[in-house]
């Protein structure tokens, strides 16, 4: 089956169960283990099962209704959202609050509310009277799992074209309140199709990151989806508790394909010993891709080292850039391209300015994230003219993968329907800085984080990546840095996890390393205990969160 812009994921489903109904689309390694319990799912009882939830949620809900999906990690979320399809009904894609730390995700789950005015919320039967406590106003709760499927007999198949609205994918709000991307079917249809046009043909996935967000929803389990190849998945919670499990899926299964944020592959570097490392062949990955953070060669280099005799290829590597209003994918190298990486001057980086650096003074090292996509025009805008900028500048794209807009928000047209100074237009606003050197997309930073101080633009990514190297007592992937008002000017404060130490030798090694490396006086550091650093669900540090629990807290000490 060839898939094309104009079909709908209910034609695919359906298409596959007609030619590969018997063959396993999914595996789900229960504990995480490949020697574990293992659930499956074959494209026949995907779309058996969609179809007779389907035919349960037309019965409490109508066609363009929208409906929370707060399920755990596993086989349930997934025949859900595409129950939700197959109904003509809306998926909001969510997550279940953490009960031992319900306040953030509680506050985030009724924010999202809120936004879309769900009509249903569907989770597991183990999981609904947890749900039923905590479930948005207005919002009927059922639980997917126990539909029968004499149910199926009463589907009604809706009206559905590649204009109808797929899923509402809500951005992590990494830098405000979450907003909601709203994706047709074509637009996720056609990334898809420049995702499979860069990365090459999909055939065995292994995936951990959340599947209620846009890189594990989009990149893993609609990407086989449409592929016709298979998938195995395991929690999120699986891999943090032993990374070895993600390397030993992907070796047990020969995965081809599998990815995740920075901190993924720098926390199988310091956590996977020899004697794990010894029982892998990493030989048959050939896409290792790399987003949703800020990529560090360091970390690359230590993965390449450190798995390369396990048969990890350097090429393999693969840092990409996307954002959920972009569907997901927007540049990347084609397959097997080795990674570039490009010393430029600092100094002239803080001042928007792109040179390369001669020598090791004032160097800072970039990776770049690929060429863009050929359906993608990237465009390195000044923010404040809206003429193309010499140097660093935002980044705004236009192509078929852009969002329809945010559900129900009114700057739609300041974000989505960007023109730039001569007229032309629309573009997407990603609100992300960087620029474009020999062709490659390179990543400086969010405008929202930008610290100016004394006129000087700082990269928080930058300044993090320092303290992470330069205090062994500072948590990897655990600090923050963002700017307050204090004294009648902008001020550098730095947020961070700590192991125990002492914590005034911690705060003065931070100081140092801050005022060696980027000559700048810290205002506040704040050390946190394990866990109290606010991060999104795909691992992201909220930075504004961080700064908003700063001011909190300044406010009550007075």
């Amino acid at each position: 089956m060839k898939i094309e812009a104009r079909d709908t994921f209910v034609d695919v489903v359906r298409a596959r169960a007609a030619a590969q109904g018997d063959e396993i689309w999914l595996r789900y390694l229960v504990t995480g283990d490949v020697s574990g319990e293992i659930q499956q799912l074959t494209y026949g009882e995907l779309a058996r099962k969609a179809t007779a939830i389907a035919a349960e949620l037309q019965r409490h809900g109508e066609a363009g209704d929208r409906a929370l999906l707060l399920f755990p990690s596993g086989v349930e979320f997934i025949t859900a959202f595409f129950g939700c399809l197959f109904a003509g009904i809306v998926p909001v894609p969510a997550y279940p609050p953490d009960l031992a730390r319900p306040e953030r995700a509680l506050a985030k789950l009724h924010a999202i509310a809120a936004d879309c005015r769900p009509r249903l919320a569907l989770t597991t039967a183990a999981f609904l009277p947890v749900l039923e406590q905590f479930a948005p106003e207005r919002a009927r709760c059922l639980a997917t799992d126990t539909c029968d499927p004499l149910f199926a007999a009463a589907w009604r198949e809706p009206v559905l074209t590649a204009e109808s609205i797929a899923f509402v994918q809500y951005t992590s709000g990494s830098t405000g309140s979450p907003k909601g991307a709203v994706l047709r079917h074509r637009q996720v249809m056609a990334n898809q199709l420049s995702i499979e046009a860069a990365m090459g043909p999909v055939e065995t996935v292994v995936g951990w990151l959340p599947i209620f967000h846009d890189m594990g929803l989009i990149g893993n389990v609609l990407q086989t989806l449409c592929a016709g190849t298979s998938l195995v998945l395991l929690s999120p919670t699986s891999f943090l508790e032993r990374p070895a499990r993600w390397l030993e899926a992907i070796s047990q299964f020969r995965a081809t394909t599998s990815g995740g944020p920075n901190f993924a592959y720098e926390l199988c570097t310091r956590r996977i010993g020899a004697e794990e490392s010894a029982r892998l062949d990493l030989s048959s990955w050939k896409v290792a891709f790399c987003g949703a953070e800020p990529v560090r060669e360091a970390t690359y280099e230590r993965f390449v080292t450190a798995f390369g005799p396990r048969g990890f290829a350097r090429t393999s590597f693969y840092p990409c850039y996307g954002l959920a209003e972009a569907t997901l994918f927007v540049t990347g190298h084609r397959r097997g391209t080795p990674v570039t990486s490009r010393a430029f001057r600092g100094s002239a980086l803080e001042r928007g300015e792109v040179v390369e650096a001669t020598d090791d003074r004032d160097r800072r090292v970039l990776v770049g994230c690929g060429v863009p996509a050929p359906t993608e025009d990237v465009r390195i805008v000044d923010p404040d003219t809206h003429m193309p900028a010499s140097g660093i500048g935002e980044i705004w794209v236009r192509g078929p993968g852009i969002a329809a807009g945010y559900w129900g928000r009114e700057e739609h047209g300041s974000v989505f329907g960007a023109t730039l100074a001569t007229g032309e237009g629309p573009f997407l606003r990603t609100g992300d800085l960087g620029f474009l050197h020999g062709g490659e997309l390179f990543i400086a930073g969010r405008k929202k984080d930008m610290v100016t101080i004394a006129g000087r633009n700082l990269f928080p990514p930058d300044l993090e990546a320092t303290i992470e190297l330069a205090v062994p007592a500072v948590r990897k992937g655990c600090c923050a840095a963002f700017s307050v008002e204090a004294e009648g000017d902008e001020k550098l404060c730095i947020m961070a996890e700590h192991d125990g130490s002492p914590p005034d030798v911690t705060v003065r090694a931070i100081k140092r390393a801050l005022a060696e490396h980027h000559h700048v006086a810290v205002y506040d550091v704040v050390l946190v205990a394990k866990g109290d650093v606010p991060k999104t669900s795909s691992g992201k540090v909220e930075r504004h969160a961080c700064r908003r629990a700063y001011a909190r807290a300044d406010r009550a000490s007075r």
